[in-house]
């Protein structure tokens, strides 16, 4: 585990800004979210091609708030299965590599589930919540961020549901397989650069598993991911 502490090191050391649970979270996610040559950010759970409804893949960046057919921050490490809770500006609340666009009502079905096993779309599934296969991978490289910057307050066994690691028995192997399965998509790529500079509304650190997900590999075995630095 000596790559994971060194790793939790850097990425807490880098952590320069705090956002806080407000207006520049919506700011920056309005830039790193964006669709290409769109006005409108990817919603997580959505679905490629889907263009209305709770599965929408995309919606326009200004439209933001509660209501039905707007989106709003979703926490992928659910605020009430952290240890302690996450609340209110508190740095693993507002870490911006953890929140995502998400459709209000969908935001609002998966609440404080666990991430499951599933196929195909995002949704309920048997004793928790799927994200999709277009977001499975995304999903784990963040919660394993998760992790890394806040310890035993986002345990993977808190937010995902399924057999425990043998090196790490704090670690879901599931999580493991999705990072395996679900390479790393340019937009994350993109949020990864973005919160790793020095702009208005970036953390200034990045998520390692996302610069190489085959970090996660070597760290807690299980199927091997994608060596981005081969």
């Amino acid at each position: 585990m000596a790559l994971y502490s060194a790793l939790a090191d850097l990425v807490k050391k880098t952590h320069h800004q705090t956002l806080g649970y407000n207006n520049k979270l919506w700011e920056a996610m309005s830039i790193t979210d964006l669709v290409p040559n769109t006005n409108e950010v990817y919603l997580i759970y959505g679905h490629p091609g889907v263009k209305n409804g709770v599965q929408a893949f995309s919606r326009n960046k200004a439209n933001h708030g509660g209501n039905k057919g707007q989106w709003n921050r979703e926490h992928t490490y659910a605020r009430a299965l952290g240890t302690p809770n996450l609340k209110g500006n508190e740095k693993a609340n507002s870490d911006v590599h953890h929140l995502r666009p998400a459709d209000v009502e969908w935001n609002g079905k998966r609440d404080n589930e666990k991430f499951a096993k599933g196929s195909g779309l995002s949704g309920p599934v048997s004793g928790g919540w799927y994200p999709g296969d277009e977001w499975k991978g995304d999903v784990a490289r963040m919660m394993m961020y998760m992790y890394l910057n806040y310890g035993n307050q986002c345990l993977p066994t808190g937010v995902a549901i399924g057999p425990t690691n043998k090196v790490d028995p704090k670690m879901v192997d599931m999580l493991l397989d999705w990072n395996a399965e679900d390479k790393v998509s340019d937009m994350e790529k993109k949020r990864n650069e973005y919160h790793g500079g020095n702009h208005q509304y970036s953390q200034g650190n990045r998520n390692p598993f996302i610069d190489n997900p085959y970090l996660a590999t070597q760290i807690w075995g299980g199927k091997p991911a994608e060596n981005l630095w081969k």
